[in-house]
């Protein structure tokens, strides 16, 4: 009777330990598509490392209207969010980024939510910045202790008048 209790709790820890393991997917920059259902699937359209902000620009990719509905942006993917709750039924990791500018500036975000699928995205606006490398760290957090990880990087360039790839 002890051994199997002894397993059972091993079991159990295995299990809890295991549902709050976060592990990455995929992570990139590029065009995705933003329509009524973006919140439920993340389509990506197209991945890049080197982009033409020229053309992005022209072409409404900045504001969500490239080809109808296609936007410039950055993702992070992982498991689905109900993979990892805690013992309050809310997803336990969240998501913030920082993203360093070709000048060296850098914005912090705040702590998000993914989205259910286990996915989360923003639009990319370039500003004045028309060429150089940028770079977007993507950390997770957990929302009861607030332990930090950095999950993935992601380096671009943007060009000016050249094509994207």
């Amino acid at each position: 009777m002890r051994r199997l209790f002894l397993i059972t709790v091993s079991l159990l820890f295995f299990v809890t330990g295991h549902a709050q393991n976060w592990t990455l997917k995929d992570a990139g920059v590029g065009l995705i598509i933003e329509d009524e259902n973006y919140d439920k699937q993340l389509k990506i359209v197209q991945k890049g490392t080197t982009w033409d902000v020229k053309e992005l620009f022209e072409n409404g990719a900045q504001a969500g209207k490239y080809k109808g509905n296609q936007l410039f942006a950055a993702w992070l993917k992982g498991p689905d969010t109900k993979l990892y709750l805690n013992k309050y039924g809310t997803p336990v990791w969240m998501y913030k980024y920082t993203i360093t500018y070709p000048d060296g500036k850098t914005f912090d975000s705040g702590n998000q939510g993914f989205y259910a699928p286990g996915f989360a995205c923003f639009g990319i606006k370039t500003g004045s910045y028309k060429e150089g490398v940028w770079k977007i760290e993507w950390f997770i957090v957990n929302r009861d202790n607030q332990q930090t990880n950095l999950v993935a990087t992601t380096v671009f360039n943007t060009t000016w008048g050249a094509k994207s790839q």
